[in-house]
């Protein structure tokens, strides 16, 4: 049990410290080393809009696309978009789509599920093992909903626990961020004149918009939408992780996302199809509701953004009593250990013995690690109090690279 919570209070420590990157408009394409997020970015300069339609792909950028399965006549996604399913709620998807990511770290290839109608998104064990170098302890489910808050299914010897990372982003005003990120989209990013067609195994000809955000380029490629049609009552973009999935322009148009790069990283869609798959959340408990009052909301919400430290991330005090909770924890973990060593050696069981042994080491590295992260951690904090944006691109690195506890395989 204490080993899911200090996991738990590891992933709230590096999570936030990304989150805290310059307090600005949510920017959905994801970095390479975050955790998936989704659409494509919201860019917020809407002053002075153009007229939008002239910049639209017409039917010769999309090479002239024929689908088999006839063009939707009325809306048929997003309408439920605002409907919230709780932690132990029931999940189902009517797509799979496969993806591949490059960057500097290497290539990652897998797939999601998405329902059409409500936006919530899926990857189950299978896929998140697939981008994964190492096996951690146990499994894991990961579902994210429109508006980027990501419910996290753990399974472990310990028992079968849920968590929430909330994005703090208001659904109420999804729908109006999706249109001005329309308007922003159409606005900006130009046609290049690239094409893909059906060639090197890709099913999805597409063309190639780009444009420059936050100061960097980056482009984006455009598809036919297939079956799907969105209706902009509701949203103007709906899409899984990475980004991919639809946009809606401000005619109404609804194109496909197949494809995403910039800044060292490419994303593409390897394949969408229909998929008939469900998920329960029922059996699975709470996080929030093991740690007790001491915890504040986050025993009732199970959502990191609760966490008494939430509010006090820069703080190096905070930063501090944080560590050391976490410390605590570790050294109870140690002496359970101790004392089932002492267990085992009463009965002679060399199997057990063995195992305590390894559990002892693999736990005081652990005691180790923390402590170290805690020192640089607080170093950062007090080394940067006037710059917020190296302070959090050094907490960034911090995490990255020293941030997560290492399995015990034992």
């Amino acid at each position: 049990m204490k080993k899911i919570i200090l996991l738990i209070l590891c992933l709230s420590v590096s999570g936030f410290a990304q989150q805290k990157i310059k307090a600005k408009p949510k920017s959905n394409i994801p970095l390479i080393k975050d955790q998936p997020k989704t659409n494509v970015p919201i860019l917020t300069d809407a002053d002075e809009l153009l007229v939008i339609k002239s910049n639209e792909p017409n039917p010769d950028d999309l090479l002239d696309i024929t689908v088999a399965i006839p063009k939707p006549k009325t809306p048929n996604a997003g309408q439920s978009i605002t409907n919230e399913i709780g932690l132990n709620g029931e999940f189902t998807f009517n797509k799979k789509i496969g993806f591949s990511v490059n960057a500097p770290e290497g290539v990652l290839v897998s797939y999601f599920y998405f329902n059409t109608k409500n936006g919530y998104a899926m990857q189950d064990w299978k896929g998140i093992k697939a981008m994964l170098t190492e096996n951690p302890e146990g499994e894991m489910t990961q579902i994210k909903n429109a508006n980027n808050d990501f419910y996290q299914y753990i399974k472990s010897s310990e028992g079968n626990f849920v968590m929430k990372a909330g994005s703090g982003q208001s659904m109420v005003v999804h729908d109006i961020q999706t249109e001005m990120l329309s308007k922003e989209l159409f606005k900006t990013f130009k046609k290049t004149g690239n094409k893909m067609g059906k060639v090197g195994g890709n099913k999805y000809p597409r063309v190639e918009y780009s444009g420059t955000f936050e100061g960097k380029k980056m482009s984006i490629w455009l598809s036919n939408s297939q079956d799907v049609l969105l209706d902009t009552k509701f949203t103007h973009s709906l899409s899984g992780y990475w980004g991919l999935g639809f946009i809606a322009s401000p005619t109404g148009t609804t194109y496909m996302i197949t494809g995403i790069v910039g800044d060292g990283v490419s994303i593409f869609m390897n394949y969408i199809e229909n998929a008939n798959v469900s998920f329960s959340g029922k059996g699975y408990k709470p996080i929030g509701e093991m740690t007790g009052g001491n915890a504040g909301a986050f025993s009732q919400t199970s959502d990191i953004q609760d966490l008494p430290f939430a509010n006090q991330v820069n703080n190096a005090d905070a930063t501090a009593n944080y560590y050391d909770m976490m410390i605590s924890l570790v050294n109870q973990s140690i002496a359970e250990h101790q004392s089932g060593l002492k267990e085992a050696q009463k009965n002679n069981d060399a199997t057990a013995i063995k195992r305590h042994n390894c559990l002892i080491t693999c736990t005081k590295n652990e005691k180790t690690r923390l402590e170290k992260v805690k020192e640089e951690h607080i170093k950062i904090i007090n080394q940067y109090k006037n710059d917020d944006e190296k302070r959090d691109e050094k907490i960034n690195q911090l995490m990255e690279t020293q941030g997560m506890p290492k399995p015990c395989s034992c």
